[in-house]
């Protein structure tokens, strides 16, 4: 009798169950699977480690996983270049650059998760200098719906190249990607409380001023909590200040004792209290405290996220941003729901990649998070709904309600991708009910 195997998103929201999962071992095996897929007329969708909260993902036939397609192929160290499969995880390929001295120019928090998957589905850390995860790519392999390998750069298809650094998982498969890459570096990273009127009437200023700036605010505070990364040089090899390990340790500690250890059972303990939401707010609290500290950028970037959740996150021109959480603020406090978890702000320069949340503009994003085992339909469509008043773009791998009827309005290439997915794969061998819904109506 042959194995199930559960595939589901994080926050359990949408699960596929089968009992043949394709592990391809070389990029010739990913082929013959595609191939396959396509002469037999199945879906076939490559799954990675499932962190995102919608569907975009979700299987229907064939479920793939790009487990033994992992690792370092090539780097330059010259040119600043690095050539990974694309299955590796962004912790795994953080500790291989860092052997080499080198590191990604920027990163949003969550390590585990394949690269791939960080570039296709517009993925991002923060900082206006700086574009999403898809900028960094140089050039990728990718495998079409025909089992063919098609090489992009910005020379060598470039169309193909531009729309497939977003491309949903819609296009084709991706199996290797060239990122450009940058010395190792160390961030020097400052965390206080300020008032909501100080902080968010200069959001834009102070982005445009730091390397890398986010804001926290739990809803009905009058207060935030800003997190500014500065970019420093390493210190001579060999070289620790005295205090930096018992820093590190501090740090480490407290955010895997509150945000993995404390956090979880309070929330847990909150779906059978009525106070549920105080209850985690409390927990929220202990980690707000201000705190100063440097460490490789690595290190910094990204942090061991173990509490499920359920996410949802909104995209606008920067100048947009103030205007939607003063109304946010305006009419959260009436709203008959709490949130356990603050709205984090971050930004991104602008780019031209036909689907990136920041085609186009300069862009800030406000993101949404619910434990989840709490409700949260109503409470994300009560946000959402004045996300899209704004003129918001949901991000590809959160939880939102758009169709491309309404999608082709905020993204001025939406046209241009659709034609060419149709193109590139006119028998929808990559598509699924979610990409259906928003790339086809």
């Amino acid at each position: 009798m042959s194995e199930k195997h559960t595939w589901s998103t994080w926050g359990h929201q949408h699960t596929f169950t089968t009992d043949q999962v394709l592990t391809p071992r070389s990029i010739a095996d990913v082929q013959a699977a595609v191939t396959a897929a396509s002469t037999a007329g199945k879906k076939l969708k490559v799954v990675g480690y499932s962190k995102s909260s919608s569907a975009i993902a979700q299987p229907t036939d064939q479920l793939m996983r790009l487990d033994f397609l992992t690792g370092l192929t090539d780097i330059d160290k010259h040119q600043l270049t690095a050539t990974f499969l694309a299955g590796t995880s962004v912790l795994d390929a953080n500790k291989t650059l860092a052997h080499y001295g080198l590191a990604f120019e920027n990163l949003g928090r969550l390590g585990e998760q394949s690269l791939a998957g960080a570039v296709t589905t517009g993925t991002h850390g923060t900082g206006l200098r700086y574009g999403i995860i898809a900028t960094q790519v140089e050039s990728f392999v990718m495998v079409s719906s025909e089992g063919d390998l098609v090489e992009c750069s910005h020379d060598l298809n470039p169309e193909i190249f531009r729309a497939a650094l977003v491309g949903l998982g819609a296009l084709g498969v991706l199996v290797s990607i060239t990122f450009r890459v940058v010395p190792m570096f160390r961030l020097h990273t400052a965390e206080r409380r300020h008032a909501y009127n100080t902080i968010m009437s200069s959001f834009v200023e102070r982005s445009e001023g730091a390397d890398h700036y986010e804001v926290s605010w739990m809803p009905g505070s009058d207060k935030v909590r800003t997190r500014r990364l500065t970019h420093l040089q390493l210190l001579p090899e060999g070289f620790e200040p005295h205090y930096a390990q018992l820093s590190r340790l501090r740090r480490h500690g407290r955010d895997t004792l509150v945000n993995n250890g404390i956090f979880e059972p309070l929330l847990m303990l909150g779906t059978k209290v009525p106070a549920a939401q105080k209850v985690s707010r409390v927990a929220t609290a202990m980690g707000r405290g201000n705190r100063r500290y440097a460490d490789l950028a690595p290190e910094v970037f990204t942090i061991n996220r173990r509490v499920r959740q359920n996410n949802m996150e909104y995209a606008f021109d920067i100048t947009q941003i103030q205007g939607v959480l003063d109304e946010l603020r305006g009419v959260l406090p009436q709203a008959p729901f709490t949130l356990s978890y603050p709205l984090v702000v971050r930004s991104a320069a602008a780019d031209n990649i036909p689907l990136s949340p920041a085609y186009g503009r300069p862009t800030g994003f406000i993101s949404v998070r619910e434990y989840w085992r709490f409700p949260y339909t109503k409470t994300f469509k009560f946000i959402e709904d004045i996300f899209k008043a704004h003129g918001g773009r949901p991000h590809w791998g959160q939880l939102h309600t758009q169709g491309a009827a309404s999608l082709s309005t905020l993204y001025p290439e939406f046209e241009f991708f659709t034609q060419l997915r149709e193109e590139l794969d006119p028998h929808g061998t990559f598509l699924n009910p979610y990409l259906e819904k928003v790339l086809l109506g």
